[in-house]
């Protein structure tokens, strides 16, 4: 559907039962990632399938991972079985290696915001050239330390 024709408020209505069902990723470092921290932040196990296996997802598993969470990785099978946190981090703190993964660095510092440590995140030297300013602000305006 073109964004045009979307309307400009869509209702929500939450839902006051546990949700079952199955989500099979493309093979796509992007949608992959964005599954398996929303698998991370859920409630209980989930099974990802035909997730693709590359440098970017290795790298978001290893940071999720390095904050608390249970990731068991079948790399050959293209599965990741997450264990849920219910929307905590784990960790107090933890150290990130974000290599050099845009979009690990980006998603795992708002998926910290969520905690009660300190976290550290950084990269390769590319990394830290490239701008998270907008991220940062953000950050801080929620009253977060971030730099």
């Amino acid at each position: 559907m073109p964004p045009q024709s979307l309307p400009n408020q869509l209702p929500i209505n939450p839902v006051d039962h546990p949700i079952s069902g199955r989500v099979r990723p493309p093979g796509s470092k992007s949608i992959t990632n964005r599954a398996v921290i929303c698998a991370a932040l859920a409630q209980g196990t989930s099974q990802l399938t035909g997730v693709l296996d590359s440098d970017d997802t290795r790298v978001m598993v290893d940071g999720l991972t390095a904050l608390g969470f249970a990731i068991e990785a079948d790399w050959p099978n293209h599965r990741l079985t997450v264990s849920g946190s219910g929307g905590r981090i784990p960790a107090d703190t933890a150290t990130i290696d974000c290599q050099a993964s845009g979009t690990t660095m980006r998603f795992l510092a708002a998926v910290t915001s969520l905690g009660h440590g300190s976290y550290r995140l950084d990269g390769t030297p590319r990394m830290r050239q490239r701008p998270i300013g907008d991220l940062l602000t953000a950050l801080r305006s929620l009253g977060l330390q971030a730099e």
